[in-house]
């Protein structure tokens, strides 16, 4: 599907209605109606979002494949530019201008925000957790449903996240940051099509690779460059306060190997500094807060250059012409012309180096204006996933939140399950007597547990085994029988199940 399109010769911009009971399939090309275009592709995302101005004899004239949720392919040839919905179309009528349609789209991955959800996992991947998200919404979810390409080198660490809301954007933020450097994208899968012969959108999670060259930016390519070194990312301590929900609060400190013991700089490149973060009343294992501060570590330990770079053409990793409407974010540009900025250049002293010549596309803008000049502004950046972070800072934050609804009454986040110490000394009882104590929890849990687990510490003159019964959200009743006349004894812990 081809169509001369405003700028380059090839593209088209086609639209069509998504699957519907309401409209039969519908499409159609509006590539030469279109005289002005932006587009972007963002990391972790993938497709970003879209502007265009479209000129028509008739822009009051309802289009059902112009309306919101209608789906957008901006093709050049076979490859996807661009593949979303629309989300906001403007009929706009003004003095200079006239009547035209001003349309805005996002992209595929707008579809993880759909559906904000309570889940709780103990001890589980982050491949299988997000394989059980993408299972609960298997009948509605507008993505493609090949998960091959999340984290196809199945990572073995384990986790027990609360997700009290969250959608599945989310949960990808979440774990990508947990895992350490990786990133996630929504881009279009490399062989299955939707009904209109368009690509479908597929998920993909993977370790960030800030190593291999995507693409190539020669001298005559670039039009500006703004090159910042920043301090405000260097530390090279990171020290992490948290709580145990078995061992209690706690804190971890992870440093630079570069630096001496004592503190003093050696081959360090900046001064020792330290960044603390407190993750709250969140629910952490020390080996959690140990990986969540080796990920800020290794975030923050070298200096960091911002660089946003504006180009009129661009190359692929062999130096061969691309098309700037094929460029995507989560890969990496090569600058020869910064060569100079490098301290440590390879044999040949033209070579890539990270962070002084080749950087991380973070963010892609291509922009056709009015005039139908064309060029593509990057955000590259040679850090981690500092997205990523701050979402995991903003989550942790709001959980301990939700963990403190109200003033005076402190409520338990979904899913989150509480211990506690429960049981008596009893006196003067007699043998075969039935023993009822209430246990009330600490505060309401979110609801009723399935059950309680009991773990005896100390007994006597007990007949089998205690039990939980009247099971409310705010607490039990702890039975036991006694064995023999006189004094009784069941003391121990108890684990809500199912809070």
């Amino acid at each position: 599907m081809t169509a001369p399109y405003i700028g380059r010769p090839g593209m088209a911009l086609w639209a069509y209605t998504p699957p519907s009971n309401q409209w039969p399939l519908i499409v159609s090309d509006w590539g030469r109606d279109v005289r002005a275009l932006e587009f972007s592709t963002v990391a972790p995302g993938g497709f970003g979002d879209l502007a265009c101005i479209v000129r028509t004899p008739e822009p009051r004239i309802p289009r059902p494949e112009l309306a919101p949720f209608g789906k957008i392919a901006l093709m050049d040839g076979p490859f996807a530019c661009f593949l979303g919905e629309w989300s906001d179309p403007v009929q706009v009528m003004d003095g200079p201008h006239g009547e035209y349609l001003h349309l805005s789209a996002l992209g595929g991955g707008v579809a993880l925000r759909d559906d904000p959800d309570d889940s709780a996992y103990t001890n589980q991947t982050a491949q299988a957790i997000i394989a059980a998200e993408f299972s609960k919404r298997t009948a509605f979810l507008a993505l493609d449903g090949d998960q091959g390409l999340i984290l196809p080198a199945a990572p073995a660490t384990t986790f027990s996240p609360v997700y009290d809301g969250y959608d599945l954007e989310q949960i990808l933020h979440d774990l990508a940051f947990d895992l350490g450097d990786y990133a996630w994208t929504v881009y279009d899968h490399p062989r299955n099509r939707d009904a209109a012969g368009f690509p479908t959108c597929q998920v993909a999670v993977h370790p960030r690779d800030a190593q291999t060259i995507s693409y190539t930016a020669l001298g005559e390519d670039i039009v500006s460059w703004r090159v910042t070194p920043s301090t405000q990312r260097a530390y090279n301590v990171v020290q992490v306060a948290y709580v145990d929900p078995a061992a209690g609060p706690g804190v971890v400190t992870v440093s630079d190997s570069r630096l001496n013991g004592d503190g003093s700089q050696g081959y360090a490149p900046f001064r020792r500094r330290k960044l603390r973060r407190s993750l709250g009343r969140v629910p952490l294992t020390s080996a959690q807060a140990t990986t969540i501060a080796n990920a800020w570590l290794g975030a923050y330990k070298n200096l960091t250059n911002k660089v946003e770079v504006t180009l009129r053409s661009i190359r692929d990793a062999n130096g061969l012409p691309l098309p700037l409407s094929h460029v995507r974010a989560d890969g990496n540009l090569f600058i020869p012309e910064l060569a100079v900025r490098g301290q440590n250049l390879t044999a040949g002293g033209f070579g890539p180096v990270v962070g002084a010549n080749q950087f991380y596309i973070v963010e892609t803008v291509y922009r056709e204006d009015l005039d139908g000049a064309v060029s593509l502004k990057l955000v590259l950046d040679n850090y981690a996933d500092q997205a990523g972070a701050t979402l995991a800072q903003l989550k942790l934050s709001y959980e301990a939140a939700l963990r403190a609804r109200g003033v005076s009454s402190l409520v338990r986040s979904l899913g989150a399950n509480i211990s506690g110490p429960c049981g008596a000394t009893i006196g003067n009882q007699s043998a075969g007597g039935a023993v009822a104590i209430s246990i009330p929890f600490p505060y309401p849990l979110s609801r009723t547990p399935s059950s309680i687990t009991l773990t005896p510490t100390t007994t006597a003159h007990v007949t089998g085994s205690a039990t939980a019964t009247n099971i409310t959200a705010t607490g039990f009743t702890l039975n036991w029988t006694e064995t023999a006349a006189g004094a009784t004894t069941w003391l121990g812990s108890y684990l809500t199940v199912g809070a």
